[in-house]
């Protein structure tokens, strides 16, 4: 059965944690190694990623959604954005499937 991942700040980490979603804090110095850790896992189905730290890793980002059928890469502000959240998680990964719930 495939995951969902997420990787962000610690606050964004432990309310998706607090879900039971498979979660790793990262900085924006080691987001881009934690990325492909996690692109590696045979688990991992989607992988959703805070703005902050997609922000330099968006090319790789296009090129995995691009290039693989699995995971799905999507970014989503963290809670402690500035950005606020328009929609719920859901309506994030339905966009991104380009599905709709």
């Amino acid at each position: 059965m495939k995951k969902i991942h997420i990787i962000g700040d610690m606050h964004t980490v432990s309310a998706f944690r607090l879900c039971g979603v498979t979660a790793e804090v990262s900085d924006k110095d080691n987001a881009a190694s934690r990325l492909e850790e996690i692109v590696q896992k045979e688990d991992a189905g989607i992988v959703v990623i805070t703005n902050e730290l997609a922000e330099d890793l968006r090319t790789r980002i296009a090129e995995i959604n691009l290039k693989r059928l699995s995971p799905v890469i999507i970014e989503i502000p963290g809670i402690d954005d500035t950005q606020v959240l328009s929609r719920s998680v859901v309506g994030y990964i339905a966009e991104a499937l380009g599905i709709t719930l």
